[in-house]
């Protein structure tokens, strides 16, 4: 009964190197065939693994900052700006500005309000869409002008978080500059080191096979 490849008359499947194989390899293998410049790249991706997981920490950090000074900003622009009740005085229409955009959709009514006893009319973005003569709240800043809702906590969270992700990936690109630099600098080493080790086998075989 066969057991392996070879009763079969067939070559065996080489061993496939693995990432992590080639790690352990490089890392604490010994042979002929490593250098230190294989050392070195090894523990170098540890380094580079170890440096991107810690850089999480700061940019975290960082747009925390970002969220408190994005709260404060936001309660200030709340504090100026309130609703008041109108009335449309045409459809309204889809907002051109954000007609293209993935954003969820706004429209723009004609709208007429009355402030200290004296009627005012502008044109107002509305959250739904709305037909003449249909009450409809609009939001308006201290100087009585028609402004746009303030943003909410949840705003400065979102914005906040983007940023992290955005500084997080800023410092993992660095860093993966900084170790494909590092890694074309050890494999100009590691040839030259080939190059001289193969100098010196053919000029040891030559030697010797010119003696007696």
């Amino acid at each position: 009964m066969y057991t392996n490849a070879a009763d079969y008359g067939t070559r065996p499947s080489p061993v496939t190197m693995t990432p992590i194989r080639w790690w352990a390899k490089c890392a604490f293998g010994r042979g002929p065939l490593l250098r230190g410049a294989d050392r070195m790249q090894a523990w170098g991706l540890v380094v580079g693994l170890v440096a991107v997981i810690a850089s999480i920490a700061p940019a975290m950090s960082l747009g925390q900052l970002g969220y408190a000074e994005r709260a404060q900003t936001i309660a200030a622009e709340a504090a100026t700006r309130h609703q008041v009740q109108a009335i449309a005085l045409s459809d309204s229409t889809a907002d051109p500005t954000q007609a293209e955009s993935a954003t969820s959709a706004s429209f723009v009514a004609h709208v007429r309000w009355t402030a200290q006893n004296v009627a005012h009319e502008d044109y107002s973005k509305v959250e739904q869409p709305v037909r003449a003569g249909q009450p409809v709240r609009i939001w308006l800043n201290d100087a009585g002008k028609v402004t746009t809702p303030p943003q909410t906590d949840v705003d400065a969270r979102v914005d906040a978080v983007g940023t992290a992700a955005i500084l997080w990936l800023g410092f993992a690109a660095m860093i993966g500059i900084a170790m494909a630099v590092a890694n074309t600098a050890l494999g100009r080493v590691r040839e030259r080191r080939w190059d001289r080790g193969l100098q010196a086998l053919v000029d040891g075989g030559g030697s010797a096979a010119q003696r007696p």
